[in-house]
């Protein structure tokens, strides 16, 4: 047979093709008749360019098969790979890391309960259809008949909306029971799968759905099947409804420019710290490889004891080119996170912190003094030693017991966290409220204002993908088929910075 298409040339096009957002057709078109498009692939030389009209979509579906079948993005693969050469080329040295995530919506439907049960019924009915009309219960048949949607979901008044809903949902649990009784033909389907899945999540308990009772809204969970046709997306309410997934994407940058070096797509019930955690994990290779002799001692002497809370502080605002600086916003922070990270040679610098504030009628765990050596505190507010202090292992818990005589007259007495006791006045607070405290007194320097507003560069690229690479109107639908398109919108952001960079270089 002839050749395979080149993979070059097919992963080339794709990239044109979303910096100049054409359909497949018009990409074809522009490979056969434009000389720009055939200089830029290599293909002048060619007497037919090596693509037909179903390449790139043959192409999709093999990357899809081959994901499904090994768990590997090969296109998350080449993407990367060919932005680290980017990233290399533009001399960007990769210390500098900045996160942000946005929604991507799914090109699904919003669909109503009404809506979905009926939806999930119907194609049920009609596999069962393909099958033999035999299987489908005799009051079930109506379904088949032209109108029956439109008679069923658009034209039922708001009042019976309950009834109607525990009404499909009872038709939904005998299709379940014809489906058992059809046996292995008809359980194996995705039909049959969607339907067991719909009724577990939108009744109550019941394994073999023998009594059907809707649950009540409120209990129905966020990662719960929303529309039959994207069955991987979920529900989130950030800012407004969405129904997909969440975008992740990873930016190093410097003087030099800036690139996307990696990137994920998750339900977008995926939290922020799950990505970081994730990146984490990714970019302790990356400093392996990075490290230079001439920045091992001071790597060492940092990292000696990943649970100096002082480390994970005072370090950020020190020049420390042996660490790679991530910034990132509250979302992706957490002091265990934050120790993880500095344990591999990452340090996380978020510009604000989420969870509660600080009482303001009572003062910092900070104005307590801590040897971070001995785990022990020294002194509080007033300066004043404590009579015994220690640190609990296994809670990660500080301990001090001050005389009652040192605590009479204290100027901090008001707002001081030491609680009166029958023989001494005690203080106790976790290794995480004194290095949150700590980090919220830093959090107002000027110093770590400036270093922080180095992350607001990343923070235009939720617009652009949804401008430019229209990223919530993407033709295909579910997560691995949604995450191959959006690696390859990433790519072509990449290629349009680094012909930016050409230009402005004069090359």
């Amino acid at each position: 047979s002839r050749p395979n298409s080149p993979v070059n040339v097919i992963i080339g096009a794709l990239f044109l093709k979303e910096i100049f957002q054409l359909t497949d057709e018009q990409l074809l078109g522009s490979i056969f008749f434009d000389d720009r498009f055939q200089y830029a692939l290599r293909l002048t030389s060619e007497e037919r360019p090596p693509v037909s009209f179903n390449t790139f979509t043959n192409f999709r579906n093999r990357v899809y098969a081959y994901y499904n079948l090994t768990g590997i993005d090969l296109i998350q693969q080449e993407v990367e790979s060919l932005s680290r050469l980017i990233a290399e080329h533009l001399n960007i040295d990769g210390q500098k890391i900045r996160m942000d995530s946005f929604m991507v919506s799914s090109s699904c439907k919003n669909l109503s309960r009404i809506e979905l049960v009926y939806t999930v019924n119907y194609q049920f009915i009609k596999m069962l259809a393909q099958l033999s009309t035999e299987l489908i219960p005799e009051e079930c048949k109506s379904y088949l008949e032209k109108g029956h949607k439109n008679e069923t979901i658009y034209r039922t008044k708001d009042s019976e909306s309950e009834t109607k809903l525990e009404f499909l949902l009872k038709q939904a649990g005998e299709l379940y029971n014809s489906g058992l009784e059809a046996g292995k033909k008809v359980i194996e389907t995705e039909e049959f799968k969607t339907l067991k899945r719909m009724l577990g999540e939108q009744t109550k308990d019941d394994d073999n759905f023998n009594i059907v009772e809707p649950k009540e809204s409120k209990n129905i969970a966020s990662d719960s099947l929303q529309n039959p046709s994207d069955p991987d997306a979920t529900y989130r309410f950030k800012y407004g409804s969405n129904i997909g997934y969440t975008a992740n994407v990873v930016e190093i940058f410097d003087e030099n420019g800036s690139i996307i070096t990696n990137y994920d797509l998750k339900p977008n019930i995926y939290s922020d710290k799950h990505f970081s955690s994730d990146i984490i994990e990714i970019l302790s290779d990356i400093y392996d490889d990075a490290t230079t002799n001439d920045s091992e001692d001071k790597i060492s002497n940092t990292l000696e004891n990943p649970d100096k809370i002082e480390q994970i502080n005072s370090s950020i605002q020190e020049e420390n080119t042996a660490l790679i600086q991530i910034f990132i916003d509250g979302a992706y922070y957490s002091f265990d996170l934050a120790k993880k990270a500095l344990s591999l040679g990452i340090i996380l610098i978020p510009g604000e912190l989420t969870g509660r504030k600080p009482a303001e009628d009572k003062m910092s765990y900070a104005s307590f003094k801590v040897n971070e050596q001995e785990k022990v505190i020294t002194e509080c507010a007033n300066e004043k030693e404590p009579v015994k202090s220690e640190f609990n292992e296994d809670t990660d818990t500080y301990t001090a017991k001050f005389d009652k005589e040192d605590c009479h007259g204290c100027p901090h007495k008001e707002s001081c966290r030491v609680k009166e006791q029958v023989k001494y006045n005690s203080i106790r607070f976790s290794e995480q409220q004194y290095a949150t405290a700590k980090l919220r007194e830093e959090m107002e320097t000027k110093e770590y204002i400036k270093l922080t507003s180095q992350r607001a560069g990343v923070e235009g690229i939720p617009s652009v993908f949804r401008r430019v690479y229209n990223v919530d109107n993407m033709p295909v639908r579910g997560l691995v088929r949604s995450k191959i398109w959006f690696g390859i919108k990433v790519m072509a952001s990449n290629v349009k910075k680094l012909f930016k960079s050409v230009k402005l270089a004069g090359i």
